[in-house]
Parts: C-alpha cells; structure tokens; sequence
C-alpha cells in the first residue's frame, strides 16, 4: 500500500504542473489571472458538488448530520483561500521563472514544512519524528532545488 500510495502522490504532483500550466495558457489568452483561477475553482466546485449529490443519492453521505458547523475553528476554513493562492501562484510564477524552478521550490517547502507538522503532530497529526535519513533527504532536495534555480 506504501508504494501504491507513493506512486498516487508522484502521479498528483505531474497533475499540479499539469494544472498550472492550463491556468497558465488560461491567464495569458485572457490576460487575466484571476479569470483564469476562476474558471479553476468554478469547474472544481461543479465536479465536487456533483460527487456530493452522486455520494448522497447512494446514502454514502448524509448531508445536514455532516455538517456541525458551529464546531469549526476559524483555521479550518483556510484550505480554500489557500488553494485561491496556491492556484494564482502557479497561474503567474512560472512564466517569471520557469516550471522546475517554480516546482522545485514549491516541493522543498512543502516538504520542510511537511516534515516539520510530521515532528511536532500538528494539525492533530501522527508524530513521525524527524531523523538522520529525512533530514538528509530534506537537505538533498533543498540543494536539488537550489541547483534547478540556478540554472
């Protein structure tokens, strides 16, 4: 399961470049970013909502007993403004520094700061504490990730 999950998490990640590269073509037809991510969240919402319904109608989910709203903390409502970020981010910084840089740097801190939420078990996470082999790991992708800057 480890290694199926691996190959699921690598394939997502040739998704992301793929996602910022249509929002780019997107933004530069239009010339306008924020159409672009637009367009993005409005066609996610869609798909999402219709899985929602779809889910629903086979009683796989029970709407009005998931949603206990008044337990939310405000933090837990960032995922989508951080997703309006990250999704502009990809809209308009490659074209300014190319999609390996962009991703390279974009991996190596989420993977530092992945790493650090894995160490402490924040968000109510597992702890997997931060050993010789990650932190070396970390260190080669921040190199790696320096070089493809630099190049």
């Amino acid at each position: 399961m480890y290694v199926i999950c691996g190959l699921l998490a690598f394939c997502l990640g040739i998704m992301l470049s793929i996602q910022s590269g249509i929002n780019t073509f997107l933004r530069g037809m239009t010339s306008n970013p924020i159409f672009a991510v637009t367009v993005n969240f409005s066609v996610g919402m869609l798909m999402i909502l219709l899985a929602t319904m779809i889910r629903y109608r086979m009683h796989k989910c029970k709407l009005l007993e998931s949603l206990e709203l008044r337990r939310t903390k405000w933090w837990m409502w960032m995922g989508g403004p951080l997703g309006i970020i990250f999704v502009m981010a990809g809209a308009l910084i490659p074209s300014y520094i190319g999609y390996g840089a962009f991703f390279s740097m974009l991996v190596t801190g989420e993977l530092i700061f992945s790493a650090a939420l894995d160490h402490k078990g924040w968000l109510n996470n597992t702890i997997y504490p931060i050993g010789f082999r990650r932190a070396g790991g970390i260190m080669l992708l921040l190199v790696g990730a320096v070089l493809v800057q630099n190049t």
